[in-house]
């Protein structure tokens, strides 16, 4: 008996949730140049988000410690700036025959800030990989309950080309030539 009361008093593991990204998802790349700005859709994003959360507690409730983790995949061939040229040069800049793939893994969810809407604002590091190099990167994005019991993940981070190793492109024997840093937006949906 002493022995059953004892297992009883165990705690109960939760078990994680798996969510998965959403094809209506969106991301975009934006940059510059010195004579016209460019942007780039996302046409695909695959992924994982996993969330380790007792089934009862409510998103109200969240903390940074229920997201476990974050895996995104992006494949490069389709990143599309709506130019052949465009993306014939982005695909080799980002070295599409060696690395085929763009990908974000969760570091370590920290801070979480609850907003006046319902959701949350959640501070996250995390490791971008393209173009064979990896950097470590800190943002927030903000949370929020999706009718259906889904989520959206949205945010915005600044990058800079030459942290990839990616010398920022030239044209025209350098009289146009792309700025280093470039803005990604995005807006992940989670069932």
């Amino acid at each position: 008996m002493a022995g059953l009361l004892w297992v009883t008093g165990l705690p109960v593991s939760t078990p994680a949730q798996t969510f998965t990204v959403s094809e209506s998802s969106t991301m975009t790349l934006f940059g510059s140049a010195n004579v016209t700005d460019w942007d780039a859709e996302v046409k695909t994003i695959r992924g994982e988000v996993v969330i380790n959360k007792d089934e009862q507690a409510n998103w109200s409730e969240a903390e940074a410690s229920w997201f476990e983790a974050v895996n995104i995949t992006i494949p490069v061939a389709d990143i599309d700036a709506d130019s052949r040229r465009m993306n014939n040069n982005m695909h080799d800049y980002l070295e599409i025959d060696d690395h085929p793939e763009i990908t974000y893994s969760l570091v370590e969810a920290r801070e979480l800030v609850a907003l006046d809407n319902p959701g949350f604002v959640l501070t996250v590091r995390g490791i971008v990989t393209a173009a064979g190099e990896s950097v470590e990167i800190e943002h927030d994005v903000e949370v929020s309950e999706r009718e259906g019991g889904g989520l959206t993940i949205s945010g915005s981070q600044d990058l800079l080309m030459t942290d990839f190793g990616i010398d920022p492109p030239t044209a025209m024997l350098g009289s146009i030539r792309a700025r280093d840093e470039m803005t990604i937006e995005f807006e992940l949906h989670l069932e």
